[in-house]
């Protein structure tokens, strides 16, 4: 089991943070505190590398208790992007974001590609263990 809670906690206090921070974007009185939103965006990163890292020992069960924070969470920070778009002193924070969402909608998927679906697949079981005894020594060059 990976640090599944560890990974839970760090991903709720995320999407706590990122949906407080579109609301506080959504209100006419915003004023951009110097440095909230770049560390929000430096904590999504903390998250990928640590997801990244633990990604060869994530099981169904792990996936269980964070996928749907995961979700909630990557659905808060398109929404906190979309609504950024309208506030011009946002702008340099866009791209970044866009990436942090792209990844981290990658890892849901190859999470449960390969880390749940693959496994449950004969099929492709059969497959890799016919490619894992293929001498490749032999293969023309």
């Amino acid at each position: 089991m990976c640090e599944t809670q560890i990974i839970s906690r760090h991903i709720g206090r995320l999407g706590r943070r990122s949906f407080d921070r579109r609301m506080r974007i959504a209100s006419p009185l915003f004023v951009e505190k110097r440095g909230e939103l770049p560390r929000l965006l430096n904590e999504v990163d903390r998250l990928s590398d640590r997801l990244h890292d633990e990604f060869p020992t994530i099981s169904e069960e792990d996936y269980r208790l964070f996928g749907p924070e995961l979700r909630i969470l990557i659905s808060t920070l398109k929404a906190l992007r979309k609504d950024s778009l309208i506030r011009k002193e946002l702008k340099p924070y866009n791209d970044r974001m866009r990436q942090q969402i792209a990844d981290l909608e990658e890892l849901d998927h190859d999470i449960r590609t390969f880390r749940i679906d693959a496994p449950k697949n004969n099929e492709l079981q059969a497959t890799m263990a016919l490619l894992s005894n293929l001498d490749l020594s032999k293969l023309p060059k």
